[in-house]
């Protein structure tokens, strides 16, 4: 679970900038909170709702988790975060750091770098009154140099190797990666830091979960939840299926195809999952060894009693949208894990989005000592009147006249009123402010 996430010099934050998710004292809703069990734990959010206009910069907070997310995992993110531009010199140093409880203990990670290699890197074991660091490593030109915590109280062979280890890794890549990469020994906090970031779950507007057509084809529990979220969410879908396709007429580039295909015969056996923007297909080698294809997709029932099959692209922008949620909505019954989703409420209904939340709080209710944690940037107002949401879930961003994101807690403004009413009239800001359109000229 995620406690605190800071920013400095990093897309629309310029100085260090926090969003925190320790709760408050309320005792309203007390399923949305882990409770802090003895006098050195921290009671922490289990939901955060983000709220803010077109380009306030809400987003750029789950892009920075997510960078950190790819740093902690392979090394280095696809494509670094660029700096704060609105500066005369916008190649500073940026950094990025996330406080966070994996089983009973709390962690803190961060990276700082600059245009080319990593300048900092570091993993603290913390608590509320103090924190030990596990390392802290610092990179330059001229050397890279790390520092192991002597209280793990490492063998000399495991200690010399993790100083070769840290020598070893590249200046633009972490040595956490490398740790895994190369079996590292001694330091099991690194192997649980890691393995929490491998859990947590990002999903953007434009994402597309795959794992729901490999679900469906190979765990029948899970296929049946899937359908009964779906009629649940009231989309008409009646049920899942593979139906075989001509693998000629169905878009894909002949180059493409063929080299799916060669490598399901050199594998000798089994099959892949394709995916091509939104549609999802199988290309499968049977015992005879020829190659079959098939595709995923969605069954209505006509007024008649019969079915009839849509491809997805077919389907609303909605149900398409639904299709990512469903592995994280079944996943939820059983995992704890933190899901982040950027937008959630993007091409659907302000209903739908209020029932995604109910379903949520549902399976809190349900799992009242569970370790999940949900965090949204979203418009959707109505899930301020609708749904059940506490003051210190809601954050509000905002960008000042210099274009730098700011982040203001709902719980610091002691709201009294209706909070959708106050939201939209602007008194928390987080709202779009236009022109007036006699000035257009048109």
């Amino acid at each position: 679970m995620i406690i605190r996430a800071s920013f400095e010099n990093v897309l629309s934050f310029n100085k260090e900038t926090s969003i925190s998710f320790v709760a408050s004292k309320s005792d309203l809703l007390p399923a949305h909170v882990f409770r802090a069990q003895q006098r050195d734990d921290i009671s922490i959010l289990k939901t955060g709702l983000i709220y803010g206009a077109n380009g306030s910069g809400k987003s750029n907070i789950i892009k920075c988790i997510e960078s950190l997310c790819e740093f902690a995992v392979f090394g280095k993110p696809q494509k670094l975060l660029e700096p704060f531009k609105l500066v005369a010199q916008p190649w500073g140093i940026s950094k990025m750091e996330v406080e966070f409880k994996m089983g009973d203990k709390y962690y803190a990670y961060g990276v700082a770098y600059g245009k080319q290699y990593l300048t900092e890197e570091w993993l603290y074991q913390i608590g509320s009154r103090d924190g030990k660091p596990i390392f802290e490593r610092v990179v330059s030109i001229e050397d890279d140099t790390i520092n192991i915590s002597k209280a793990l109280k490492l063998e000399k062979k495991e200690s010399e190797f993790l100083t070769f280890l840290a020598k070893g890794t590249p200046k633009d890549k972490t040595f956490l990666h490398e740790y895994i990469r190369r079996n590292g020994k001694g330091i099991d906090a690194i192997q649980e830091v890691y393995d929490w970031f491998m859990h947590m779950q990002i999903i953007f507007p434009n994402s597309r979960n795959r794992d729901i057509a490999v679900r469906v084809l190979k765990d029948q529990d899970f296929k049946k939840a899937a359908k009964a979220l779906l009629d649940l969410f009231g989309t008409g879908v009646s049920d899942l299926k593979r139906v075989d396709v001509n693998p000629e007429e169905i878009g894909l580039p002949d180059e493409f195809r063929q080299d799916m295909e060669q490598k399901l015969l050199k594998q000798g056996k089994g099959g892949m999952v394709v995916f091509d923007n939104v549609r999802f297909y199988y290309v499968e080698l049977k015992a005879d060894q020829t190659i079959v294809w098939k595709e995923l997709r969605l069954v209505h029932i006509a007024d008649d009693g019969s079915e009839r099959i849509f491809n997805i692209t077919e389907e609303s922008d909605g149900t398409i949208r639904l299709l990512d949620f469903i592995p994280m909505l079944i996943d939820m019954k059983t995992n704890d894990a933190v899901y982040l989703i950027d937008e959630i409420d993007r091409s659907m209904h302000p209903m739908m989005t209020v029932k995604l939340l109910e379903f949520y709080n549902k399976i809190l209710n349900e799992r009242k000592d569970c370790k999940l944690q949900l965090i949204c940037t979203t418009h959707e107002s109505t899930l301020l009147s609708e749904a059940q949401v506490r003051n210190d879930e809601v954050w509000f961003v905002e960008k000042d006249d210099a274009g730098v994101s700011h982040m203001t807690s709902l719980i610091e403004y002691k709201p009294r009123q209706d909070v959708r009413r106050g939201y939209l009239m602007g008194r928390y800001g987080a709202i779009p402010f236009f022109g007036n359109l006699e000035n257009t000229n048109w």
